[in-house]
């Protein structure tokens, strides 16, 4: 609470200042364990509308638009506290930059160009091993230089670093630039961008939790659309084991529907991820952007659209968010928020007959997600 109170009163720096332009503050957010300053960026669009991001994790704290009554709500989970985000037993990912790899790769055992690569083994489900959003200190617990600017109405975040060779167990030094643009028409724009001297993997992401009515408001009352015939049933242990169509199953959200009008089908897949915790297979993947999917809260006339470079989307409603866990506003009860996860899929390096993230020296991985809030007509 210090923090904030402290963010809304104090800017220690204003990249642009004028009234008609983009503006960047910057507050302190505290230290880190081993005594790293960590700052966190308001990037404020010419309309008053802004976003809050760390250089700590490139965690997103906080997400400023308007409902349809011009009054500006924050739509993101987050913390109060550099510890919260630190904590290693805070399994939540809430608002984290995900790397190298987000999501599961089953035994956490890949081949990359004829090697073998051994990475971290941090998730285990009913005896099997996984391993899950980079490792045990993935992207979301590193420090990042982070270089603010404006580009024309536009406030910019540019966060880089080198993930060295063998880090979580991934081959090869990693140069890594993840990019977050705030533009005047309330659209937060992410730009994942690596190379690497070595054969490796990537698949960068966000895990940011929206919900679009506010704190207080279920996600389950929120509507959804993803444009995608098929999703992928998981395993008792979360790894993809096959491709089914979306026709007469809770995922066919082909049209607007509401989350929680289907969420007591009878469902193999809701059964086995205790909820809505599903990847789609994206319809029109070539690389492009394109928009993908769209999400609408009734309450605040809020909504905020999807559009990426990548295969597939996954979500998870926040059915195993605790009330034993404190976020900015209070617990972080069940249905609190919502991730939108944009993604190769997971386990993508044991199927080969999934479109690929190997990235060899002299290629450049790149990666595009926009979310564009607006209100419903």
């Amino acid at each position: 609470m210090k923090n904030r109170i402290l963010s809304l009163c104090v800017a220690l720096l204003a990249v642009s200042c004028t009234a008609d332009s983009a503006r960047i503050d910057t507050f302190p957010f505290g230290r880190t364990s081993d005594g790293q300053e960590v700052t966190k960026y308001r990037l404020t669009s010419p309309l008053g509308s802004y976003i809050e991001v760390l250089d700590y994790g490139g965690h997103i704290v906080g997400i400023y638009v308007p409902d349809r009554n011009g009054v500006l709500g924050d739509v993101a989970l987050g913390y109060d506290t550099v510890d919260e985000y630190e904590n290693p037993d805070n399994k939540l990912y809430i608002g984290a930059l995900l790397g190298r790899y987000a999501n599961r790769i089953e035994t956490g055992v890949v081949e990359i160009d004829g090697r073998q690569a051994v990475l971290s083994p941090n998730e285990t489900v009913k005896g099997h091993v996984n391993h899950i959003h980079g490792g045990y200190e993935g992207f979301n617990h590193k420090m990042w230089h982070a270089e603010p600017s404006i580009d024309g109405r536009t406030a910019v975040l540019t966060l880089t670093r080198i993930s060295p060779d063998g880090e979580e167990g991934y081959p090869g030094n990693l140069a890594c630039k993840v990019t977050y643009k705030w533009t005047p028409e309330n659209v937060w724009r992410i730009e994942y961008e690596a190379e690497t001297d070595r054969p490796t993997i990537v698949n960068m992401s966000q895990h940011c939790f929206f919900n679009l009515d506010g704190y207080g408001a279920s996600v389950m009352d929120h509507t959804f659309m993803v444009d995608a015939d098929s999703y992928s049933l998981n395993s008792e242990w979360y790894i993809p084991e096959s491709r089914e169509s979306v026709e007469g199953t809770p995922f066919d959200f082909r049209e607007p529907r509401v989350i929680g009008e289907r969420a007591d089908m009878p469902s193999l897949q809701l059964e086995r991820m205790g909820g809505y915790s599903a990847g789609w297979y994206l319809n029109g993947y070539d690389g492009t952007l394109r928009k993908v999917a769209k999400l609408s809260g009734a309450a605040s006339g809020r909504t905020v659209e999807v559009s990426t470079t990548e295969p597939c989307l996954l979500i998870y409603t926040g059915r195993w968010l605790s009330e034993s866990v404190r976020g900015k506003y209070g617990a972080l009860y069940p249905y609190a928020g919502m991730i939108l996860e944009t993604i190769h899929h997971p386990n993508t390096p044991r199927n080969p007959e999934l479109p690929q993230c190997t990235l060899r020296p002299n290629e450049k991985y790149r990666s595009v997600t926009e979310y564009r809030f607006g209100i419903a007509d």
